[in-house]
């Protein structure tokens, strides 16, 4: 009996220690291959660079600065595709839940049943569904300037300049 109670405090001190030490990082990785391009209707973009919410309510006042031509739409998913996404799962004890934002760059896949997907670097995204309801979202990134350079390959140059030049 007195070897299981040492087991036991053991085992407990040790993950006290871990837990209060240190941290567990778990990373988790996602590529958005598993678009039907046949079901997308639209993909927009929108510019958040000098938006002064960067949550999902940056729709609300915001609207998008472009919207691809139906014959890049299939170009454009097969590009985003390549892009590995990852999210990190953090345990740490007593952690404070962070708030997470879009990025600069913001695509928006409209899909011909009404539901809608938003994707960016910053490890936020959403899924809509056709009444405007979240029905899901994850905390997936990828590189900030693979990204910006994804995107760049799908705007008009003009739209590119730095938010403080004139567009």
């Amino acid at each position: 009996m007195k070897i299981y109670k040492f087991i036991l405090a053991t085992t407990l001190i040790l993950l006290m220690l871990v837990s209060l030490t240190s941290c567990i990082i778990i990373p988790r990785y996602k590529r958005y291959d598993d678009i039907n391009s046949e079901n997308v209707s639209s993909i927009m973009i929108y510019d958040l660079r000098e938006c002064e919410t960067t949550d999902s309510t940056f729709l609300k006042n915001e609207e998008p600065v472009y919207t691809l031509p139906d014959e890049k739409l299939k170009d454009f998913l097969d590009d985003l595709a390549d892009i590995q996404f990852s999210d990190h799962i953090l345990i740490i004890l007593a952690a404070v839940d962070p708030s997470f934002n879009y990025g600069d760059w913001v695509a928006r896949i409209n899909n011909t049943d009404g539901t809608y997907l938003l994707i960016s670097s910053h490890g936020y995204g959403e899924a809509y569904n056709s009444s405007g309801q979240v029905t899901d979202t994850n905390h997936y990134g990828c590189d900030n300037e693979e990204w910006a350079e994804f995107i760049s390959r799908y705007l008009p140059s003009e739209l590119l300049k730095e938010p403080n030049q004139s567009k």
